[in-house]
């Protein structure tokens, strides 16, 4: 029996694994620094900049639709952003954090199947989106597929190794998850 789940968690991993970065200087420091961070405030300050970055567009009108869509997140008022996204990543297809928006809006809907195509989509474009992988970890979880659970979440722990939950999610997956080839 076909599961678009699972088949959606298949293509997340193998876009985990085999996307490539975009050549980014700016963004590739600021993940070497995210790794090599030791203290708190410094790993803050660096997702901020990363998240600044990924949000950020070119594009007087993309910016301002990702600063509607981020401020009907902050405000829980998601009612009316599924078209703007659905515009964003129709017109800027290329942009991973619209692809990763329109994702979490999904996932927040506990529409799967939807939430994970736009993170397959986001990791084509940006391997290194740890708010992507994170999320593809959580719906593993909901599926009780712990270790495509485990594989997301080492994953982001080798993007930034000071994230306390995914460390302790990731213990924990380590003692229930059972090994499986992908």
């Amino acid at each position: 029996m076909f599961d678009p789940v699972a088949s959606r968690i298949e293509l997340a991993l193998g876009a985990m694994n085999t996307a490539l970065p975009t050549n980014t200087p700016e963004l590739d420091a600021l993940f070497a620094e995210l790794r090599s961070a030791h203290e708190d405030g410094q790993r803050r300050e660096t997702t901020h900049r990363i998240w600044s970055i990924w949000c950020s567009h070119e594009d007087v009108a993309a910016a301002d639709a990702m600063r509607t869509v981020v401020e009907a997140f902050d405000t829980g008022e998601l009612a009316h952003i599924e078209q703007t996204l659905d515009t964003m990543v129709g017109r800027w297809p290329g942009w991973a954090e619209a692809w990763n928006k329109r994702a979490t809006l999904h996932f927040v809907a506990d529409r799967r199947v939807e939430s994970l195509d736009d993170i397959v989509r986001t990791l084509e474009r940006e391997p290194r989106h740890f708010g992507a992988l994170s999320g593809l970890g959580q719906i593993c979880l909901g599926c009780g597929d712990l270790t495509s659970a485990l594989l997301a979440f080492e994953r982001v722990l080798t993007i930034d190794p000071g994230v306390r939950d995914v460390k302790q999610a990731v213990d924990m997956l380590r003692e229930r998850a059972r090994p499986t080839i992908h």
